[in-house]
């Protein structure tokens, strides 16, 4: 509480002041020296990582006017704001969003614009909807109501092409078209001004800027209805007689765009784009071919779907061919036909996936298996008998990378049409992102199974869920980053939790080969997406489903625990003596009875924190102590693991153990032996009656003089006594 106020008053000082002294940047509490300049950032940042949502937004927005006040932008501090978009919170998600978004219309540049991309871009697929309209709002503001026609006298923002820029470089296409249809249901700003002012920038200045408009024009092409096509069908028969070789993007885009906006040309420039077209098929060359076949056929077929008869004669024609680029051209002709491709076709294109021909090289190969997987689109009968090859071809490790990559792309497509096709050769496509596999393809092996999970076409079932999961400790950051923003911002907490303790069970079982680094951190970000009542849970079946099991095997045999299971007990106690599992800190009162989400925050925390002590005093400790008894006298690593989580849990949870426990006279005596093992007092109990000190004390009462002792008298014999009548 102390933190989040101090971050507000920072907050509201730098905002009146109107130069902000170098001294007052450093009033932020601090538990060690500062190392980078400004100091206030080095304290925001810390307390962005405090476990409560209320202090870590405070220091968000106060990160957003530092960067914005400072000259440069150091990556580590813009790190803290991407980082934030991805958090539990809907609260600071949102402010981080916002505060990126602020950066980047105030001061433009890659740098920001790649932060942008990285954090708030991705956001798009966020569960909640509240987030997911706060990024359409911040996309809408930089990119859509910035562009302006083209012109040479006046100079123009650059914002939005620097955006468009970002979006090719980092090949987030997808992410806009997202984005596109999102605003389409929110605004009226998708509509036919865009294309209008985008068109006077298509061939007047770069390459580079015909891409992007390009990668405008597609993402917004099924949310407007545009008839003046003039423009487009000036640029493809300007770019079909440019003998100087262009990006082959720029095409493909091009006939993508005229695909989706077919139905507004006029009759006769669709004749003559369709006749164009199937006579560039017909007279090109198997070594002029420029990648655009698939998409030529596709808009040819478009222009006029009734006469598709010269698809079938190209393909028939192309399948009499003995080369491996006539089978090639007949399968990419095929998408277009009205009739179905030779049976024989697929065999050949199949048999050379086991024995490939010497004198073939690596992109032969390539070529090969995507013709096959051109095929598989097209037929339900040829993706069941092609995916069991691909497959296969996908575990080669000595098959050409080229191979390897197209067969996994062609297993995507499967999985997109025929789902149950593919989902009984899913350990084959875990296998390409081993850490053995070579590093491309392990990156699209991510970025092919993300994208998978993202559109809902698999789900995140064990096995694929421990392979996936294992992708947030790779080194590498191309395959780690799509698994990193799957797991923080799309997967269910409740997946999460179900599968926590079987994670620690699979990820030290013999087959696995993952370092105790490595799972520390795939544990770590799981836990960051839990809720403190989910931590609570967890760390219950921690104790009951682990330790205690481990105790059980203990009793059961020699006192020696399996490799695997002594692993899982390491992992289990770093987890439960890590922050993660800390007891929640006591939340203290503002005085302000009308901020509704502090007092839910302190009626969660406090429930959690009692139930929390109760698990430690009732489940935990006795787990502890029951298997330290057993483990004592092998001694080794686990010994000196269980030394410190009972130290730890002594220290934390001293007076809830003394007020649980003192009914269990055996487990007092333990807990005796216990401290005195490690080295310390008696903290509670009387080693005598076994009274816990948690009882009220004895009275001191104050006590009178002793009197003399009297003198001893003699002894005389008992006289009779007479009896009177």
């Amino acid at each position: 509480m102390v933190r989040r106020a101090a971050a507000a008053l920072v907050q509201r000082l730098l905002a009146a002041a109107p130069q902000t002294p170098p001294n007052d940047l450093a009033v932020l509490p601090t538990n060690c020296t500062p190392s980078i300049d400004p100091p206030a950032a080095v304290d925001a940042a810390r307390c962005v990582c405090d476990e409560r949502a209320v202090v870590r937004r405070a220091p968000a927005v106060l990160v957003q006017r530092l960067l914005a006040a400072a000259p440069q932008k150091p990556p580590n501090d813009l790190a803290i704001l991407v980082g934030l978009c991805r958090d539990a919170s809907i609260l600071v998600r949102t402010t981080a969003i916002i505060g990126l978004s602020e950066l980047v219309l105030q001061k433009p540049s890659e740098t920001l614009l790649d932060a942008f991309l990285t954090g708030p871009m991705h956001q798009l697929s966020d569960p909640e909807a509240k987030v997911q309209e706060q990024v359409v709002t911040q996309i809408q503001q930089v990119l859509f109501e910035r562009i302006r026609k083209y012109t040479t006298t006046e100079q123009e923002d650059r914002l939005p092409w620097l955006f468009l820029d970002g979006i090719i470089r980092h090949n987030m296409r997808r992410y806009l078209q997202k984005a596109c249809a999102l605003l389409d249901k929110s605004s009226k700003c998708i509509n036919h001004r865009i294309v209008d002012a985008v068109s006077t920038h298509l061939g007047a200045v770069d390459e580079v800027r015909d891409l992007q408009c390009l990668v405008l024009f597609t993402s917004v092409a099924r949310h407007v209805e545009y008839s003046d096509l003039a423009f487009l069908l000036e640029y493809y028969y300007k770019l079909d007689h440019d003998t100087q070789v262009k990006d082959i993007r720029i095409l493909a885009l091009l006939l993508e765009l005229l695909t989706a906006w077919s139905r507004w040309l006029t009759a006769p420039d669709r004749e003559a784009l369709r006749a164009h077209l199937v006579q560039r098929l017909a007279t090109a060359t198997s070594a002029a071919d420029d990648g655009c076949r698939a998409a030529c056929a596709t808009l040819a077929a478009h222009l006029d779907p009734e006469n598709l008869q010269w698809a079938t004669e190209l393909m028939q024609n192309a399948e009499r061919g003995g080369a491996l680029a006539q089978w090639v051209r007949a399968a990419d002709v095929s998408l277009a036909a009205r009739a179905a491709p030779a049976p024989d076709l697929l065999r050949r294109l199949l048999a050379p996936l086991a024995h490939p021909p010497p004198e073939w090289s690596g992109a032969q190969l390539g070529a090969c298996v995507a013709g096959a997987g051109r095929l598989c689109v097209r037929s339900r009968a040829a993706a069941a008998a092609a995916a069991p090859p691909l497959a296969a071809l996908l575990r080669d490790a000595s098959a050409p990378l080229p191979a390897r990559l197209n067969a996994l792309l062609a297993l995507a497509d499967i999985c997109v049409r025929y789902t149950c096709i593919v989902e009984p050769l899913l350990d084959s496509v875990c296998e390409c992102v081993n850490t053995e596999t070579v590093a491309p393809l392990r990156r699209a092996g991510a970025r092919a199974l993300t994208r998978l999970l993202l559109a809902g076409y698999l789900r995140l079932r064990t096995p694929l869920y421990y392979r996936y999961c294992a992708l947030l400790a790779d080194d590498d950051h191309d395959v780690r980053e799509p698994a990193e923003y799957y797991v923080s911002s799309c997967l269910t907490t409740d997946a999460i939790y179900h599968h926590f303790v079987d994670c620690i069970l699979h990820y030290n079982s013999d087959g696995e080969n993952i370092s105790f680094d490595a799972r520390q951190l795939i544990y770590d970000v799981m836990l960051q997406r839990l809720s403190l009542v989910q931590k609570l849970n967890v760390q219950c079946r921690l104790a009951r489903e682990i330790l205690h099991h481990a105790a059980d095997v203990t009793d059961e045999g020699d006192g020696e625990l399996p490799r695997a299971l002594n692993s899982a007990l390491l992992d289990t106690i770093t987890l439960l003596c890590g922050p993660r599992m800390r007891l929640p800190k006591k939340p203290q009162t503002t005085g302000d009875g009308a901020d509704i989400e502090d007092l839910q925050e302190r009626i969660t925390t406090n429930i959690v924190s009692h139930k929390m002590k109760r698990t430690v005093a009732e489940v935990l400790v006795p787990g502890v102590l029951r298997l330290y008894a057993r483990m004592r006298r092998h001694g080794g690593q686990l010994a000196a693991y269980l030394v410190r989580i009972a130290t730890d849990l002594l220290s934390d949870y001293r007076h809830e153990i003394e007020e649980l426990i003192d009914n269990d006279e055996e487990l007092v005596e333990r807990i005796h032996q216990f401290q005195e093992t490690i080295g310390l007092e008696p903290s509670f109990g009387n080693t005598r009656n076994l009274v816990t000190s948690s009882a009220p004390p004895d009275p001191d009462t104050p006590q009178s003089r002793k009197r003399a002792a009297r003198p001893a008298r003699a002894a005389q014999p008992h006289r009779k006594r007479a009896l009177r009548i």
